[in-house]
């Protein structure tokens, strides 16, 4: 393993624990699977994923 990389690898491990890269992710595969329409912002993401998202029932 390359010294060089550790802090690039690091950070991106910790992204990855703390689910910042969710969005990131979400955007990869709705792009992958999905042609029409756009993905969610990341604000309507966010705001899904926490819960807060207003319903019905």
């Amino acid at each position: 393993m390359n010294l060089q990389h550790l802090p690039t690898r690091l950070w991106w491990y910790l992204r990855e624990l703390a689910g910042e890269t969710g969005y990131d992710h979400y955007v990869a595969h709705y792009r992958k699977h999905r042609t029409a329409g756009a993905p969610l912002t990341r604000r309507e993401f966010e705001r899904l994923k926490s819960g807060t998202a207003v319903r019905c029932c």
